[in-house]
């Protein structure tokens, strides 16, 4: 009978040791996710997000002209991609984007590094999910005379 117990706890013990040392850190067969990789999911979701703007400030006074902003997060986290509706002149209809170097509350379109967006109030588990886009915005192409220079910050929600 002690032999039997003896046996027994060993098989369990080997058991044991073998499920805990063949996992890794991997959760159901797969690599845990990357900050990056989580990060992305949080603004493009698997399929692409469309984030639309519940205000906007210009030098913190309401922003005339982005009456219907909306931009749509997509892609992998290799290869991000844009599309954006009455987003002039901050974005183009389509683009890229990414991350400022490993800082994944920055963000760079089109690779723009003059205007970085700075993520903020990023929150995912509420419904609509939201977010916080704020860039002190330069126009390349002489924005002062246009009076688009200044520190923008864009309220969005997830429409999807």
């Amino acid at each position: 009978m002690k032999k039997t117990k003896n046996l027994i706890f060993t098989l369990v013990a080997m058991a044991v040791v073998t499920a805990f040392s063949c996992g890794g850190d991997s959760v159901g067969g797969e690599d845990p996710l990357t900050p990056a990789e989580e990060r992305f999911i949080e603004l493009a979701g698997t399929s692409g997000t469309r984030w639309v703007a519940t205000s906007i400030t210009q030098d913190g006074a309401p922003a005339s002209g982005l009456d219907n902003f909306s931009i749509t997060f997509r892609g992998t986290a290799e290869a991000k991609s844009y599309s954006s509706t009455d987003a002039s002149p901050f974005l183009g209809a389509s683009g890229t984007w990414d991350f400022n170097g490993t800082n994944l509350n920055q963000l760079i379109f089109d690779g723009d590094s003059d205007n970085v967006y700075t993520v903020s109030n990023l929150n995912t588990s509420t419904t609509p999910a939201t977010v916080r886009l704020t860039v002190n915005y330069t126009n390349p192409s002489g924005g002062v005379a246009a009076g688009q220079n200044g520190t923008y910050v864009f309220n969005l929600e997830s429409a999807n």
